[in-house]
């Protein structure tokens, strides 16, 4: 529901300060710019939308399905385990097929900070008995999801060509460090 309100208010900003903000546009650019399209607006304002909710979002990975289960709870446990009690709305993505992979958990919550400090403590998950093979990971866009899909791929191969060095993504890059040494290359 707020993120409907949400969309409803910014829609209603954009056509507001649409008619305004092309004609200031067009008039102070060079005529030897191609002029800019309310569609081209549109999409930038759509994008932009996009992406502040998908930061207010991330995705769980690995954590078991259940009859009649009650996913804020599991949820919650999760984020217990690394300290952290946030409120949140969490839902399966995707449809349930019988003996397939278990269903990722996209859980929004009320800030991008909120996000941000889950994500900085995940990794302690790996500690826990419990969700040791549960992975959360930022909302991506496909954009997104097909560039770390390669990185994962590049990284994978890395780390049968290379087995002596510890390989690990970090922003948008693949990092080597020696297992002994620790030092990033």
């Amino acid at each position: 529901k707020q993120w409907y309100q949400r969309r409803v208010a910014v829609g209603e900003s954009v056509k507001a300060e649409f008619q305004s903000f092309s004609s200031v546009l067009q008039a102070n650019c060079p005529e030897s710019q191609k002029p800019v399209s309310s569609e081209m607006i549109k999409k930038a304002v759509k994008t932009v939308v996009q992406e502040e909710d998908r930061n207010k979002n991330l995705m769980i990975f690995g954590l078991s399905e259940q009859d009649n289960e009650e996913l804020s709870t599991v949820v919650s446990e999760v984020f217990s385990a690394i300290g952290e009690k946030p409120r949140i709305e969490a839902s399966r993505v995707g449809k349930l097929k019988p003996g397939k992979a278990v269903r990722p958990v996209k859980v929004t919550a009320a800030s991008a900070t909120i996000v941000n400090q889950i994500l900085a403590k995940s990794r302690n998950l790996r500690a826990t008995e419990k969700f040791k093979t549960v992975f959360i990971s930022p909302d991506r866009s496909p954009e997104q999801r097909a560039k770390q899909r390669e990185l994962v791929r590049d990284m994978k191969r890395l780390v049968t060509e290379q087995p002596d060095k510890l390989h690990f993504i970090r922003n948008g890059a693949i990092k080597s460090t020696d297992k002994t040494n620790k030092t990033a290359e």
